[in-house]
């Protein structure tokens, strides 16, 4: 297994489960699209930058992250960031080989 970290930026397309969240179903990586096979785990980040002067509401980052795996048989690390509004979203880390 091998592990690659990255941080880029990716297009997502989502779309709602059986409760009605949206969740992953494909991203753009590299030069190719992977379909979201199965979203393996799912957590929230609400820090603070460890930077960060002051510790106001305004200034946490509003992250969801994601782990999935892709239907190339790859495990990724996707988080959209809803910081102020936004809806950015990011490639992490991948795991290539079984898990």
């Amino acid at each position: 297994m091998r592990r690659r970290f990255f941080g880029r930026r990716v297009e997502v397309t989502c779309e709602k489960d059986a409760g009605g969240f949206a969740l992953p179903a494909r991203f753009d990586f590299g030069d190719r699209c992977i379909e979201v096979a199965e979203v393996v785990a799912q957590w929230h980040d609400h820090g603070f930058h460890p930077a960060a002067r002051r510790r106001s509401w305004l200034e946490r980052r509003h992250r969801t992250y994601y782990r999935v795996r892709g239907d190339d048989g790859c495990l990724y690390d996707l988080y959209v960031d809803r910081t102020g509004g936004r809806r950015d979203w990011f490639v992490t880390e991948r795991w290539d080989g079984p898990m």
